[in-house]
């Protein structure tokens, strides 16, 4: 039997700030094994971007033939998910959001490729949800270290 992750993921950005500093982040869990964490930064995004961009970077941190709940506190984006992802494939991604298709087609070839069997779950944000609230802290490091990197460039 494949073994079960638990993929909590978030995404942030900082708004009015010149070069759109975002970040995201995920944890990782499963039983009998240390957590797995990741985040990072990138400039120039929105909120959006950088919520689909921590699943697809979750989902590239599991192992194939897995079994995965990808947890999410955005759940327009669990919805879409749910509702859209095999049709959005069939389509060959032509009625996604430009702002996101590059990282819809990411989980994707990841879901895909690595055989992953996925099931998306909204939780609650800022609800004492402790793999939420990691992957809130991740996302918001990855802000914040995209915002310095535009000021150590000398952005305002």
């Amino acid at each position: 039997m494949p073994r079960e992750w638990h993929c909590y993921t978030d995404g942030a950005c900082k708004p009015g700030v010149a070069g759109s500093p975002g970040g995201w982040g995920y944890l990782l869990r499963t039983a009998g094994a240390p957590d797995v964490e990741g985040h990072g930064a990138a400039v120039g995004t929105q909120a959006k971007g950088m919520e689909v961009r921590a699943i697809a970077e979750a989902l590239a941190a599991v192992p194939g033939a897995s079994s995965v709940v990808v947890y999410s506190d955005n759940q327009p984006l669990v919805e879409s998910l749910v509702k859209n992802l095999e049709t959005w494939r069939l389509q060959g991604f032509a009625k996604v959001d430009p702002a996101v298709v590059e990282w819809v087609r990411a989980l994707d070839a990841h879901i895909v490729g690595k055989g992953l069997v996925v099931r998306w779950q909204w939780v609650r944000g800022h609800a004492r949800n402790a793999g939420n609230a990691r992957a809130d802290e991740l996302a918001a490091l990855g802000a914040r270290e995209a915002k310095a990197e535009l000021v150590r460039l000398g952005a305002k």
